[in-house]
C-alpha cells in the first residue's frame, strides 16, 4: 500500500485529533493535556519519548539502517481569543482558541509519526519528532534546544510547516 493510501485510511482518526485539540485549546507553556495525549501516542507506537522544557515532548524513531537524523516540527499552543465561530467542536475553555493552526500541526504531526513508525525498518537514520510549546507567546523553542531537544543524537536538520489559516 502507498503511503499516500494508508494516511487516507488514518483520516478520521486524526482529524479527531485535532478536533479534540481545538476543544481543549491551552496556552503557552500551559500545554500539559495536549503534550500528555501526544507523548502517550508516541509511546504507544515505540517511539522514544522525552519530556522537556515545561511541556515539550520530544520523539525519537531509529531507523533500521545508519545515517542522519532530521527532525519534523509542530506547534502546540493556542491563543487568548475567543472562539467566533459555531463548530461541534468549538472551544470549551472561554477566551482561548485554536486561531492559528497549532491544533492541525500536532495532529499532523501525530500521523506523520504513525506512519513513519510503520515503516522504521525502511528509514535511513533517525527520525525526531519536536512537539513545541509556546510558539507564540514566551517562546518554546529555545528551552527545548536549551534541554537537548537537538542533541542525542544531533539534528541535521529540521522540517516544519505551517497551515493557512
Amino acid at each position: 500500500m502507498s503511503m499516500l493510501a494508508r494516511a487516507q485510511q488514518l483520516q478520521d482518526e486524526f482529524i479527531a485529533y485535532r478536533r479534540d485539540f481545538h476543544q481543549h485549546p491551552e496556552l503557552g507553556m500551559e500545554e500539559v493535556r495536549t503534550s500528555g495525549i501526544v507523548a502517550a501516542y508516541l509511546e504507544s507506537l515505540g517511539i522514544e519519548v522525552t519530556r522537556m522544557a515545561n511541556t515539550a515532548v520530544v520523539g525519537l524513531l531509529r531507523g533500521a539502517k545508519p545515517g542522519r537524523t532530521i527532525a519534523l516540527r509542530a506547534d502546540m499552543d493556542a491563543l487568548s481569543i475567543p472562539q467566533q465561530n459555531d463548530v461541534p467542536y468549538a472551544s470549551v475553555y472561554p477566551g482561548k482558541m485554536h486561531a492559528c493552526g497549532h491544533d492541525g500541526h500536532t495532529a499532523t504531526l501525530m500521523g506523520v509519526a504513525k506512519l513513519l513508525s510503520e515503516v522504521k525498518d525502511e528509514i535511513a537514520g533517525n527520525v525526531k519528532f519536536l512537539f513545541q510549546p509556546a510558539e507564540e507567546g514566551p517562546g518554546g523553542a529555545l528551552p527545548m534546544i536549551e534541554a537537548g531537544a537537538m542533541e542525542n543524537p544531533h539534528v541535521d536538520g529540521v522540517i516544519g510547516m505551517h497551515v493557512g489559516v
